[in-house]
Formats: structure tokens, C-alpha cells, sequence
């Protein structure tokens, strides 16, 4: 009896040594679900992010026991070798479609039927799915915690003011370059209707606002109720097809790979039977679009089922891989310079070696590819050096920093 009386007297003083760690411990919350990765595992999965918090290590050790609560974010992340080579493969898929143009009437005119012209409405279905899984992935890290006015904030910094300054600069320079694609028909319109691919933006700030209601009502915290927030969007991926005012449609088609991001960390989808599941949704997608190639494009199940599995798979393969790239995670790590300012750099070298007479494809495309890449990488390394510049075309209050493969950092 007296062996019980001491037992229940040291669990007390446990419980109440967390409890005063739990006040501490400002952004921490229960753990949602079975913790079944050890130390090891656990401090493996967060090596992207400082800690701040003098307890997170023995927070981390009483995870083994079932015990306390995980910190569901710290005050600063390290960049991750790994996501910024996904990034950079993201970047290079970007730059490479609007080099080559998206239809045949844009960029290069390259017409239908064209190696470069099939190969770039293939990419499709990874250029822009990929962006939003590391998105969600990235916002694993630093997720909502309870302070929508401070988030909604942040976001309206980081996406709306590049949006109103660079979008709208962007507008104004196709209105007034001979050569360019396309421009502005209603201008009272202007970023109602999404300028160009400025509409990642606007479906990133709104998939944002959703993630605020799905956060506070507790609805991702759970792998079931997650599976049933993912399912609901996969539908309506589609099912869904409306007019895109301020990036709408373009929320719906990227919530289900934004999810999938968030679900690859929050839950550690590392189990090698994930990913053997995940191959086999990247071969049934590809085959889905090999198989059935006139249902490709259309408002389908059939053709949302092949853009849902690959994307999702990808992302998630990719990620899983461990592949770390130096180059690559140079390239991602100036990633959404890179996507506000590629377009001026691949349109520009176009227009200009056009009129110096070269009109090979290969002649054009080469370079125009460079320029979309390293043309932003210069600029936002000058944009860096004015704090004012930096916010308000960059959305940045810090200059960019680049993984190396040691885990230190440098500051470009």
C-alpha cells in the first residue's frame, strides 16, 4: 500500500512539473493524435525549426511515455536542403512553361503537336501542384494558432502587397510592351479577375482564410477528420467550375495538394507502405492520362482523379526522397522572387532576341529559361538591400537565406 501512496506521489509531482511547463511553453498544444515515433523520430521530423522554448526537449522525451504536448511551431525555421530543391524544381517548371508559352499563341508559338508543347501541358500536373504541397507543408511548421488578426496579418503582407504592386506593374508593362501575350481588358477589374499567374496568389491568401476556420473548429487535428476535410476537397477539385474572381477556382484546384502538404507533416507520412501506396497512385495517374488522353483538360472524375493522384503522389515522393540539390536549393530558396518576376525576364529576352533577328525556338527558349531564373535571383538580392523595397514588392521584412548542406545558412 505505501509502494502505491509513494507511486501516486511521484505522478502527482510529474503532473505538476508539466503543468508548469505548460505555461511556459506558450504555442504548445495537446498532441491530436497516438504518438507512436520516438525521440529519435521526433527530433528527426523537426530539424527545420529553432527551438525556443528551453523545455521542447523534455517535452519531447515525455512523448515517448504518452505524456505532455508538442510544439505545434517555433519563432523561427531553418531552411530545409530538401524543400528548397523541391523548390527549385517547382521554379524550373515554372519558368520553363511561360518560356515556352502556354498555348500556341503565347510565348514561343510553338503549335500543337510540338515535343516542347506536349511536354509542357504535361508538366501540368506537377508544375503547380507541387508549389502548393510545399506550401502546406512549410505551413506545418508554423501553423495558425489562434490569432487570426495576426496571421491574416502576415499573409496580407507576404501575398496581397506583391500582388497589388507587382501584379499591377506587371498589368501596366504587357499594356504598353509591343510583343507582349495578352493584357488587361477591364481594368476596374484588375486583380478581381486574376493579372496573369498572379492568381496564385489570390487562391493562396483564400485557401489561408479557410485553413483559420478549419484550424479553430479543430477539424485537421485528427487523421479522420482530416481524411474528411480532404476527401470533401478532392470533390470539389472536381466538380467545381466557375468564373475565377480573385483567384477562387484557383483555391479550389490547389487545396486538396495544400492539404496533402500539411498532412506529410503533421501526421509524418514517412511509413514506407505510404509511399509504396503513393507510387502506385503516381503509375494508376499516369496511366489514367496515357490511357484516356481526350479526357485530359475537360471538368471530369476521370481527369481530376489523374490530377489529384499525381500531383499528390509526386509531391509526396519527391519530399520522402531526401534528394538534396546545392544548385537546386539555391534556385528554391529566392523561389517566390522568382515566381512574381520570371515572366518580365523570359518575355524580355524574348522580345529582344526576336528583334535582333534570332527566331530558333532552342535559340530563344535557352535563354529566356536563364533569364526567368537568375534575372529574379539579382533582382531580389538588390530588392534585399532597401528594408522598404523588400516589403513591399517582396512582402519580406527579412533577406533571403540559402540551406547549405552542413545545416548552416547563408544570407544572400
Amino acid at each position: 500500500m505505501e509502494s502505491v501512496v509513494a507511486w501516486l506521489a511521484v505522478l502527482r509531482r510529474r503532473e505538476s512539473d508539466l503543468g508548469v511547463r505548460q505555461k511556459q511553453a506558450s504555442r504548445l498544444r495537446p498532441i491530436p493524435f497516438a504518438t507512436r515515433y520516438d525521440l529519435q523520430q521526433f527530433e528527426s521530423a523537426n530539424h527545420h525549426t529553432e527551438r525556443t522554448n528551453p523545455a521542447s526537449g523534455d517535452y519531447a522525451r515525455r512523448l515517448i511515455s504518452g505524456i505532455g504536448t508538442y510544439p505545434m511551431a517555433s519563432a523561427k525555421m531553418k531552411r530545409s536542403m530538401e524543400v528548397d530543391t523541391l523548390r527549385g524544381i517547382a521554379c524550373l517548371l515554372l519558368v520553363f512553361f511561360h518560356a515556352v508559352g502556354s498555348t500556341p499563341t503565347e510565348g514561343l508559338r510553338i503549335a500543337e503537336g510540338h515535343w516542347l508543347r506536349t511536354f509542357n501541358e504535361f508538366l501540368v500536373y506537377f508544375r503547380m501542384p507541387l508549389f502548393s504541397f510545399i506550401s502546406g507543408y512549410v505551413y506545418a511548421f508554423r501553423p495558425y494558432q489562434g490569432n487570426p488578426q495576426g496571421f491574416v496579418k502576415g499573409k496580407v503582407r507576404r501575398l496581397l502587397l506583391p500582388l497589388l504592386t507587382v501584379g499591377t506593374f506587371y498589368a501596366i508593362v504587357q499594356a504598353l510592351t509591343p510583343g507582349a501575350n495578352a493584357s488587361v481588358e477591364n481594368w476596374w477589374l484588375l486583380h478581381i479577375m486574376p493579372v496573369g499567374h498572379f492568381w496564385f496568389l489570390e487562391a493562396l491568401f483564400i485557401i489561408f482564410l479557410v485553413i483559420i476556420l478549419l484550424e479553430h473548429f479543430k477539424a485537421l487535428s485528427t487523421v479522420a477528420g482530416f481524411s474528411a476535410v480532404w476527401i470533401a476537397s478532392a470533390v470539389l477539385f472536381g466538380l467545381v467550375d466557375f468564373t475565377n474572381y480573385f483567384g477562387a477556382r484557383g483555391a479550389v484546384y490547389l487545396m486538396p495538394f495544400f492539404l496533402a502538404g500539411l498532412a506529410c507533416k503533421r501526421f509524418e507520412i514517412v511509413q514506407p507502405s505510404a509511399l509504396l501506396l503513393a507510387a502506385a497512385a503516381l503509375v494508376g495517374g499516369l496511366a489514367i492520362v496515357v490511357l484516356f488522353p481526350e479526357q485530359m483538360g475537360k471538368q471530369n472524375t476521370l481527369a481530376a482523379l489523374a490530377s489529384v493522384s499525381i500531383g499528390v503522389s509526386a509531391g509526396l515522393l519527391l519530399l520522402r526522397s531526401g534528394w538534396q540539390s546545392r544548385p537546386l536549393a539555391y534556385i528554391g530558396a529566392y523561389s517566390f522572387a522568382i515566381y512574381l518576376l520570371h515572366v518580365f525576364f523570359t518575355a524580355g529576352s524574348r522580345i529582344f532576341l526576336q528583334r535582333a533577328g534570332i527566331n530558333d525556338i532552342y535559340a530563344l527558349l535557352v535563354p529566356g529559361a536563364f533569364a526567368g531564373i537568375f534575372g529574379p535571383i539579382v533582382c531580389a538580392q538588390l530588392i534585399g538591400r532597401s528594408e522598404t523595397l523588400n516589403l513591399w514588392l517582396l512582402g519580406s521584412t527579412s533577406r533571403v537565406k540559402t540551406a547549405l548542406p552542413t545545416g548552416r545558412q547563408a544570407t544572400a
